[in-house]
C-alpha cells in the first residue's frame, strides 16, 4: 500500500559522516578497542540515567510532577539512541540502522497522518491536564464537593479521549458507521443486562447535580443512620453510629426519603415522660421546663416546650421538647441524658410520681346477668361436684 522512497539525502552519508570512517579505522579496527569501548558506554549510561533522574528533581520543583515525569522520559529517550548509535558505530554495523530508517522512509500524506495523530494526541492530553487542573482549583474553593471533582475527572477525561478517538479515526479513513452501528448494539446488551447497575450510574449524577448530602453529613436513609464517608457513582458509603459501614446504591438512595441532619443549624429532641393521673398537670410540666431550661446541653432559643401527648394506660404522657445546636449524635444523645436526669430530679423533689404500667380490676355496680340454658338435671349431664 505504502511505497518506500528513497531518502533526499544518502542515508549513509547521514548515519556514517566523513569523520565516522576515520575515526573507526584508527581507533576501532582491532576486536580489543571495540570491546573496550563498548565497555565505555556501558560505563556511561548510568551517567545518562543519572541525569535524567537530575533534570526530573530539577523540572518537578518548578514545573510539576507531569511535566517532570515528560523530561525524564525524554531524556533516557535521547540517552538510548545515543548508545544504540555508538554502538552501531563501535561495531560498524551502521548499515542495519540505515536498512530500518529507510523503510521507515513513506511517503508524504502518511508522514502529515503520522504528524497530525502526535497532535491530536498532544494535545488531549494537554487538555486533559488543564481540564484536571481546573478541576482541582474549583475543589480548593470548595465550588465543587469530592465526589463531584472525581465525577468531573472521569467524564471530562473520557469525552476528551472520545473526542481525540474520533478524529484520530476519521484522519485514518476508518468508517465509523459500523463502529457506531456494534456500539449501539453493544450498549442495548449492556442495558438489558446490568440495569440495576446503571440505574444506580445514573442516580449518582443525580446526585452529583442535586447535592443533597456531603461527605461528613449525618443522614438517615432507608432505616439506615450515620455518617456519609463516601460517595462513588453507583453507591454511598455510610458509617453508622454502631460502627458499621453499609454500602447503599444510589438508585437506593434517590428513591428513598431522606433525611439530612446536617443540613439545618438546630436539631429537636423530643422526650416523653409519663405523670400520674392524681398529678396536677400544670405543675408536672412547669417542673419539666424549670429542670431542662437551665442544662448547658441545649439553646436557650428557641425555648422548652412541654406538651400534653396523650392519654395512656397508666399515665397521661407529656412531650418535652428542646433544641441543640450544630447537630451530632454525640451532642443528641449527651442532651437527651441531661433531659432525662433533670426530669427525674426535678420529680423527685416535687413529689410527681411517674408511675409503673399497672390495671385495675374492678367489678361493675350494675347487676349482673344470667345466660340462660337447659337444666343439667333436665339434660342428666353430671357436673364436677356430682
Amino acid at each position: 500500500m505504502f511505497r518506500v522512497l528513497s531518502s533526499p539525502f544518502p542515508l549513509r552519508s547521514f548515519l556514517r559522516p566523513e569523520p565516522i570512517p576515520w575515526f573507526q579505522e584508527t581507533y576501532l579496527s582491532s576486536f580489543e578497542a571495540q570491546v573496550v569501548a563498548t565497555l565505555l558506554v556501558v560505563a556511561l549510561l548510568p551517567v545518562g540515567i543519572r541525569g535524567a533522574s537530575y533534570v526530573r528533581s530539577m523540572v518537578r520543583r518548578r514545573n510539576g510532577r507531569q511535566l517532570a515525569e515528560a523530561s525524564a522520559v525524554l531524556v533516557l529517550a535521547i540517552v538510548v539512541v545515543l548508545s544504540v548509535y555508538a554502538f552501531s558505530v563501535i561495531w560498524q554495523v551502521t548499515y542495519v540502522l540505515r536498512i530500518t530508517l529507510e523503510t521507515m522512509l513513506i511517503d508524504r500524506w502518511l508522514a502529515a497522518q503520522q504528524l497530525i495523530s502526535a497532535g491530536v494526541v498532544v494535545t488531549a492530553y494537554l487538555a486533559i491536564r488543564f481540564v484536571n487542573r481546573s478541576i482541582d482549583k474549583l475543589a480548593q474553593t470548595n465550588a465543587l464537593t469530592k465526589h463531584q471533582s472525581e465525577v468531573a475527572y472521569h467524564v471530562t477525561d473520557i469525552g476528551i479521549v472520545a473526542f481525540a478517538g474520533t478524529v484520530l479515526l476519521t484522519l485514518w479513513g476508518i468508517d465509523l458507521t459500523n463502529i457506531f452501528i456494534g456500539a449501539g448494539a453493544i450498549t442495548a446488551v449492556v442495558a438489558l443486562t446490568a440495569r440495576e447497575t446503571l440505574t444506580a450510574m445514573l442516580a449518582g449524577f443525580i446526585l452529583l447535580f442535586s447535592r443533597p448530602f456531603a461527605v461528613g453529613d449525618w443522614i438517615e436513609v432507608d432505616e439506615t443512620t450515620g455518617i456519609v464517608t463516601d460517595v462513588t457513582i453507583f453507591t454511598t458509603k455510610i458509617q453508622t453510629f454502631g460502627d458499621k459501614h453499609v454500602l447503599v446504591p444510589n438508585d437506593q438512595v434517590t428513591n428513598s426519603p431522606l433525611t439530612n441532619y446536617s443540613k439545618n443549624d438546630q436539631l429537636r429532641i423530643d422526650v416523653d415522660v409519663g405523670v400520674d393521673y392524681t398529678d396536677d398537670l400544670e405543675d408536672a410540666r412547669s417542673a419539666i421546663v424549670d429542670a431542662v431550661g437551665d442544662l448547658e446541653e441545649i439553646k436557650n432559643a428557641p425555648n422548652p416546650q412541654v406538651i400534653a401527648k396523650r392519654f395512656d394506660e397508666s399515665a397521661v404522657v407529656l412531650e418535652c421538647r428542646v433544641w441543640i445546636g450544630d447537630p451530632t449524635m454525640r451532642r443528641k444523645l449527651d442532651a437527651q441524658t441531661a433531659m432525662i436526669e433533670a426530669i427525674m430530679d426535678a420529680f423527685d423533689r416535687e413529689g410527681i410520681t411517674i408511675p409503673y404500667p399497672q390495671r385495675v380490676h374492678a367489678a361493675r355496680d350494675e347487676p349482673g346477668f344470667r345466660v340462660s340454658g337447659p337444666n343439667p338435671e333436665e339434660t342428666g349431664i353430671r357436673t364436677v361436684n356430682d
